[in-house]
């Protein structure tokens, strides 16, 4: 599994967090949002609190288009996946009350499930059960759009065998956290809903999450939509009785960030069981949320997607950042988005994203095609022409279409790639926001 935090490593984006800097540059990250909005990138908000405290709210898009009603910063998204969190930190709870340990097998509530006695609620939470993702499960689309029972849903878990011995790899799986929420149930001897509220959002007065139901546009709740070609498109809507404790809360970017601030400030579990949920089994995967180290900033998170919906929610303890970033329409990367937030609370500059585009003949592609390399990566940058279009990426993944800007320039905007080619010399630079460019030659 490669998380988000991950995949910032991997594009090679290194911005230097270090120190508290006073300033900010939130009137440039209004402008990125914006100009995501306007060429129909970005739908939803963004918070971003430091020190607890409240410093930047963005609504950008529509909640929805049939009736033209705008986001704010009360509309209430899907966040899909960010759920675990929230069950994570139920499960520690009913560990600091005795009710079970990491080390509880599964067999204590699920005998039946192939090999419960060896599979721990420890393995459940960093996703080394070896349990199969029920989501990937071929019928999938026949039943998640309508209500599953837990009668219903433990007979598919049932179905099948492990995909690996517990402990021996760690695999995605949301098969893990629909049985955590399934035993936040059993022992709470309530529902999932009931749970979540006098656990956390009562707690830490959330007053705009909970556990969802069918999308109610007259309680401020977001439909959210996909592109085809320039149209946002309404998307299908799962029904919430199937993600359960993997993915069904309801929530507003700044109820998440007041969660994940009140998670690290040890108003939901205590220091001890906050260290347990941190602790890594692969460096990067903890017990409910994920971990990054970024030019020796630690960085946790959380993020998901359902239906159209997408988030991510990153904490930096060092400054004691937060921002969670919710979308109900998303044609750009995530990734992006909060690295530039993060820069932007910071004070650093931030690269506007650029969508114009000219178009350019068959002869003029084949100027840039070919193999590239640089002394300074241990990966060539490779070009392929396909009719007047160019596409690029480094060696041995799959190559990704290329938006031709001005006279031999092309971006990769969603990771705020530039490449600028001097055919002449058989150059490319290669340009990303707060790095030094690269300069790649012509093999």
């Amino acid at each position: 599994m490669i998380t988000v935090l991950k995949k910032l490593l991997l594009i090679t984006i290194v911005l230097s967090f270090q120190g508290n800097a006073q300033q900010t540059n939130f009137s440039k990250l209004d402008e990125f949002l914006n100009i995501l909005n306007e060429n129909k990138k970005f739908m939803g908000t963004m918070t971003i609190t430091k020190q607890g405290k409240d410093v930047y709210h963005k609504a950008v898009g529509l909640s929805d288009i049939a009736s033209t009603t705008k986001n704010s910063n009360l509309t209430k998204f899907r966040i899909g996946s960010i759920t675990k969190a929230f069950t994570a930190t139920m499960i520690f709870q009913l560990i600091e009350e005795g009710k079970i340990t990491l080390e509880t097998p599964l067999s204590k509530f699920y005998p039946t499930i192939s090999q419960a006695d060896t599979i721990k609620i420890a393995n459940l939470l960093n996703h080394s059960s070896g349990l199969f993702n029920i989501t990937n499960d071929p019928n999938v689309s026949e039943w998640m759009l309508r209500y599953s029972s837990k009668k219903m849903m433990l007979p598919r878990i049932f179905g099948y065998d492990l995909d690996f011995n517990p402990g021996e790899q760690t695999v995605y799986s949301n098969t893990n956290y629909i049985l955590l929420g399934y035993i936040i149930e059993l022992l709470d001897s309530s529902i999932y809903a009931q749970s979540l509220e006098a656990r956390i959002t009562k707690k830490i007065n959330l007053e705009h999450t909970y556990y969802g139901k069918k999308i109610n546009t007259n309680n401020n709740e977001s439909h959210s939509y996909t592109k085809d070609n320039e149209n946002w498109l309404i998307a299908q809507e799962t029904d919430m009785s199937n993600p359960g404790g993997a993915g069904a809360i309801v929530s507003t970017s700044q109820d998440l960030t007041k969660f994940m601030n009140a998670l690290f400030d040890g108003k939901l579990i205590s220091q001890s069981s906050l260290e347990a949920m941190k602790k890594t089994n692969n460096d990067e995967v903890c017990h409910g949320i994920t971990y990054a180290n970024l030019n020796g900033v630690d960085l946790y998170a959380s993020e998901g997607g359902i239906d159209g919906f997408q988030s991510l929610l990153v904490h930096m303890p060092s400054t004691k950042t937060t921002i969670a970033l919710v979308a109900n329409g998303l044609d750009f990367t995530k990734i992006r988005i909060i690295l530039s937030a993060l820069a932007a609370s910071q004070g650093k500059p931030i690269t506007l994203p650029v969508f114009t585009k000219i178009e350019l003949t068959e002869e003029q592609v084949t100027l840039y095609v070919g193999e590239y390399a640089c002394d300074e990566v241990p990966f060539k940058l490779i070009f392929e022409a396909k009719g007047n279009i160019l596409f690029g990426a480094p060696e041995h993944s799959d190559l990704k279409e290329l938006t031709p800007t001005k006279q031999h320039q092309f971006t990769l905007d969603p990771l705020g790639v530039t490449l600028e080619f001097y055919p002449e010399t058989g150059v490319v630079k290669f340009n990303q926001p707060n790095s030094e460019p690269l300069i790649f030659n012509k093999i």
